[in-house]
């Protein structure tokens, strides 16, 4: 049976000598010191070789296990420990062992020793209990404060101990920092490896940040695969957490599976904000991040607060605006190589009752967000047919409008079903409906999107394929993808530092859509230049300023009418 007199077989591994400044002292006098340190701890501690067989154990550790022999006591205790992957050097997590005075909660280190070579050489485990004294009542409070996946804090935990920190440490001048983790699309990760891959990735994660972390640091899961960190300054050191987000990717990653991990950082210089208002800010960081990078840091900024109330009053003030009619289609012209009206652009701007006009880009991002974009969209569509209706017996009978339709549209309704229905609904041609759907949509879904869209063209219906270039697979989305239209953004041109070479780009994207057989139509053309390069060029349909802004349906008739002689306005 092992004991504490047994032979305390570190080897070399005991190591770290030159640390020392008793240079007589020997390997054998240094086991000999920690033997007699080992007998006056009441740490519990085991040892293993590289097979996993027990080399040394104290007496703590029998009678924590309440063994008697060194077979038994490795028995017990492999059933009984969460044994950390092997590829991880340091680990550090809390368990619940039930003894015979009832549940108690043990603080385990677990080390790897390898060699020089890389080679696992033993492992060491040094077990502590966390509440001493509170047999049978700690495994209940354990319970109610931890995350039983990784072991650490879990939301009530972590808000609990936090509050606790910070009411000792309200008036200190130091700075802290908040740190909320997120995995990037780790709902989809799930989907596709099984949860029990996902919950992998959150052990791993949560060992790593325990190894990794200073005493006084607060650490805790909040919830799916958010981490959450708390540190004085003293202890921030942004390159650790690089390296740390770094080696989690590099114990997970594989060639089916690249992590992106993003990180948001509130900074506080006073400890006076409660623990809610901390967490709600690193998120707001966390959040702004579109970083497509592995490893992605955002620092909180009073703005992302001012956002964050707008989006609140967009989202909450939505559903009656929309109800109350204070969503409105305005239409920008598009015109022929002859510069003749042919059509219009569907476009929404939202005029509150004040009159006051809050601009697309102030709300359709946040509707898309919060996954409302839909209900909009659906909303206009059907202002436009209702407006394809009423030019039927007018001078305006010849016009199309075009209609915009968002990836997130594909995802929450049967694009297909809505405006087939909304064709029949009102009697109008489909051919006077054109569609745009964006690039993006077509990348998310392309053999959904192309499979729609031969339904819709074989009704008769003009699609169009809008923001064409913004992507990264716009070739091979032309080859399978049969559409009418490729719409370009003549800010393709201002958002290169060489418009040369842009415009070659321009030029040889409608020489190939003609060749496919299908149209162009250019937006954003501000200056007669612009439209005469592309006249050269040979695009077909122009829309821009240079032409319109996007106006009131009033305001459109009005103006076009004066150009339209033949009938007048039913």
């Amino acid at each position: 049976m092992f004991n504490d007199d047994a032979y305390f077989r570190f080897g070399n591994l005991i190591g770290y000598r030159d640390s020392f400044s008793d240079t007589t002292l020997t390997n054998d006098k240094l086991v000999g010191i920690l033997q007699q340190a080992i007998k006056s701890s009441n740490l519990t501690l085991i040892c293993f070789d590289d097979k996993n067989r027990l080399t040394y154990a104290n007496s703590k550790a029998f009678e924590m296990f309440n063994v008697t022999s060194s077979e038994s006591l490795e028995k017990t205790f492999f059933e009984w420990i969460q044994t950390p992957s092997k590829q991880i050097e340091y680990s550090n997590w809390c368990q619940i062992f039930e003894s015979c005075e009832g549940e108690k909660v043990f603080d385990i280190i677990c080390h790897h020793m390898n060699s020089s070579e890389g080679k696992l050489r033993s492992t060491i485990y040094i077990i502590d209990e966390c509440i001493p004294g509170s047999s049978g009542k700690a495994g209940v409070r354990y319970r109610q404060m931890h995350d039983p996946l990784t072991g650490l804090l879990n939301r009530e935990g972590f808000c609990h101990v936090v509050e606790k920190y910070r009411s000792f440490h309200r008036s200190d001048s130091g700075a802290h920092y908040l740190i909320i983790t997120n995995i990037r699309d780790f709902k989809l990760i799930n989907q596709i490896n099984g949860d029990k891959f996902g919950d992998s990735i959150l052990k791993t994660t949560g060992r790593i940040i325990k190894s990794l972390m200073y005493a006084d640091d607060i650490y805790g899961r909040l919830y799916a695969d958010k981490f959450a960190i708390l540190v004085p300054e003293k202890n921030y050191d942004k390159a650790m957490y690089h390296s740390m987000i770094n080696l989690i990717r590099s114990q997970i990653a594989s060639e089916k599976q690249i992590l992106r991990i993003q990180a948001g950082v509130y900074k506080m210089d006073t400890m006076t904000d409660d623990v809610s208002a901390m967490c709600d800010r690193a998120m707001m960081a966390l959040n702004s991040i579109n970083s497509e990078d592995p490893v992605t840091f955002a620092f909180y900024d009073p703005e992302m607060m001012k956002q964050a109330i707008t989006e609140k009053i967009v989202v909450t003030h939505f559903e009656s605006a929309l109800k109350g009619g204070e969503f409105r289609i305005y239409l920008q012209p598009q015109v022929n190589q002859n510069e003749e009206l042919i059509g219009c652009e569907a476009l929404v701007r939202w005029k509150r009752d004040d009159n006051t006009v809050i601009p697309p880009n102030a709300f359709i991002p946040v509707l898309e967000k919060s996954n409302l974009i839909s209900h909009l969209d659906t909303y206009v569509w059907e202002m436009a047919a209702l407006k394809l209706r009423e030019w039927k017996h007018t001078e305006f009978r010849d016009l199309y409008i075009s209609i915009n339709v968002s990836p997130r549209d594909m995802e929450f309704m049967d694009v297909y079903e809505v405006i087939t229905g909304l064709v029949r609904k009102y009697g109008i041609d489909p051919e006077k409906l054109h569609l745009e759907i964006t690039e993006t949509a077509l990348m998310r879904n392309p053999s959904g999107v192309s499979e729609m869209i031969l339904r819709l063209k074989e009704d008769g219906f003009i699609i169009g394929i809008d923001d064409f270039g913004s992507g990264y697979s716009s070739l091979n989305m032309l080859k399978d993808i049969r559409a009418d239209i490729v719409k370009l953004d003549m800010g393709f041109l201002s958002k290169s530092d060489n418009e040369d070479r842009s415009r070659i780009i321009i030029d040889s994207v409608i020489y190939m859509a003609k060749r496919l057989g299908m149209s162009t139509v250019t937006e954003g053309i501000e200056t007669p230049q612009q439209y005469e390069e592309l006249s050269s060029m040979g695009c077909d349909i122009y829309q821009g300023y240079l032409y319109s802004k996007p106006v009131s349906v009033m305001d459109f008739e009005t103006k076009y009418s004066r150009i339209y002689k033949s009938e007048s306005i039913i």
